[in-house]
C-alpha cells in the first residue's frame, strides 16, 4: 500500500493543489494531511473576520478540491484541522466525513485489513493566541522545559471568539487524552499527532529549542515495544527538519517524521511516501518535492 503524507500545508495555498496533483501522479492508495490545512493568510479576513473567512476557505476551495481529487483518485483521504485552524469551523469538514473526507482527530479509522490509523491533533501550550487545540502535555509537566509559551488566548468553539486561559492544573492534558485512545488499539496502527515527539529531530526549533510532546513521545514508545505502532506522522515545527537535517528519526522500533515546510529556505514543500508492505516491518519511505 502506497501512502502520501504531509502536514502543515497552510505555509501556502498553492500546497493543497500541488499535494493532491501528487496523490495522483503516485497513484497513492491512501492521503493524510497532519493538521494545520487553512492557510496563514485569507486575504478576506480583514473584512469579514478570521472565523468567517476560514469557514469560506474550507467550504469553496478545500471541499471542492478534495471532491475534484476523489473524481482523479480513489485514495482514501484522512486528516483533520490542527492548532493554527480554528475548531468552530471543523463542523463543515464533519459534513462532509466519510464521505470525500475522515476526520482524524481522536478516531480510528480501519486503514488496511490488517491496520488501522489513529489522529490526534492537540499540542502542548504555545506561544501563539489561537487556543483551540491546545491543552498541558500531563500535570507533571505541562509543557517542554524552557519552551516559551502563552497561557491566555482565545477559543472559538462557540463560534465566536473568546477569551480564555489554559489552567495547568487541569487534569484534562495530552496524556490523560492519550490513555483514553489507547483503550482502543487492538491491532498494528499508525499514529497521527500534530505535535511531534519531544527532544527528537523533530520537534527542534532554529534555536535549538526542542517543544513537542512528552506524552506523545511516551505513546510512541509504548505502543512500539508492544509491537503495534508501524508509523507516527507528526507535523507542528515547521523548521525541525532544517535544523535537525533530518525528517525521520526512529523511537524504539517504530520510524517517526515531520516533513517540515520550506518558508524561505529556497527548497519546495516535502510530501513522504510510505510504501506498507508488511504489518510487522517499518515502512520504506521515500521524499518527494513540490514542483517549482
Amino acid at each position: 500500500m502506497k501512502i502520501l503524507y504531509t502536514s502543515d500545508i497552510h505555509a501556502n495555498p498553492g500546497h493543497l493543489y500541488s499535494m493532491l496533483s501528487a496523490a495522483v501522479a503516485e497513484a497513492v492508495a491512501a492521503v493524510i494531511i497532519g493538521g494545520d490545512i487553512v492557510p496563514h493568510y485569507l486575504p478576506e479576513a480583514g473584512t469579514v473576520g478570521v472565523l468567517s473567512a476560514q469557514a469560506n476557505y474550507l467550504k469553496k476551495v478545500f471541499i471542492p478540491a478534495v471532491r475534484d481529487f476523489k473524481k482523479r483518485s480513489k485514495a482514501t483521504v484522512y486528516l483533520d484541522l490542527a492548532n493554527d485552524d480554528f475548531i468552530c469551523n471543523r463542523k463543515v469538514l464533519q459534513d462532509h466525513d466519510s464521505e470525500h473526507i475522515n476526520l482524524l482527530h481522536s478516531q480510528k479509522h480501519k486503514l488496511t485489513d490488517h491496520v488501522d490509523i489513529i489522529g490526534y491533533m492537540v499540542v502542548p501550550p504555545t506561544p501563539f493566541y489561537r487556543k483551540d487545540w491546545e491543552k498541558p502535555d500531563s500535570q507533571m509537566m505541562p509543557y517542554a522545559p524552557g519552551n516559551i509559551v502563552t497561557l491566555d488566548g482565545f477559543t472559538s468553539i462557540s463560534g465566536q471568539l473568546v477569551e480564555t486561559f489554559i489552567d495547568l492544573a487541569t487534569d484534562d492534558t495530552i496524556e490523560n487524552d492519550l490513555a483514553r485512545l489507547s483503550e482502543s488499539i487492538d491491532r498494528p496502527f499508525i499514529f497521527v499527532a500534530h505535535s511531534p515527539p519531544y527532544q527528537t529531530p523533530l520537534d527542534v526549533l532554529d534555536n535549538g529549542l526542542h517543544v513537542g510532546s512528552i506524552s506523545i513521545k511516551r505513546f510512541i514508545e509504548n505502543w512500539s515495544r508492544k509491537g503495534l505502532l508501524i508509523a507516527a506522522l507528526h507535523g507542528h515545527i515547521h523548521s525541525a527538519p532544517y535544523r535537525s537535517g533530518s525528517i525521520q528519526t526512529v523511537i524504539e522500533n517504530t520510524v517517526c517524521i515531520n516533513p517540515g515546510q520550506n518558508e524561505g529556505r529556497g527548497s519546495n514543500l516535502r510530501y513522504v511516501i510510505l510504501e506498507l508492505k508488511d504489518r510487522q516491518a517499518p515502512p520504506q519511505v521515500r521524499i518527494i518535492y513540490e514542483p517549482e
